[in-house]
């Protein structure tokens, strides 16, 4: 997973109409460290599109990629 990816988490839904998955952005994908919390480790940032342009931390394993980013060339 790469900053750019499109990406789904399995399971999760747009508020309002379970026929539409929530799909994101792969924002930032070094995994952070945060803190010495466990529940910190390993997450990626992922803009969602109905989550108001914030960035949330998700766990990389939760996450599927959909279409992969493609490179720009110089």
């Amino acid at each position: 997973m790469k900053a750019g990816d499109l990406i789904h988490m399995p399971g999760q839904h747009c508020p309002g109409d379970d026929s539409i998955p929530s799909i994101g952005i792969v924002i930032d994908d070094v995994p952070q460290k945060r803190s010495s919390s466990s529940k910190s480790q390993g997450r990626i940032g992922i803009m969602w599109v109905d989550n108001w342009g914030k960035v949330d931390y998700e766990p990389k394993a939760w996450l599927e990629v959909l279409s992969e980013a493609i490179p720009l060339e110089a």
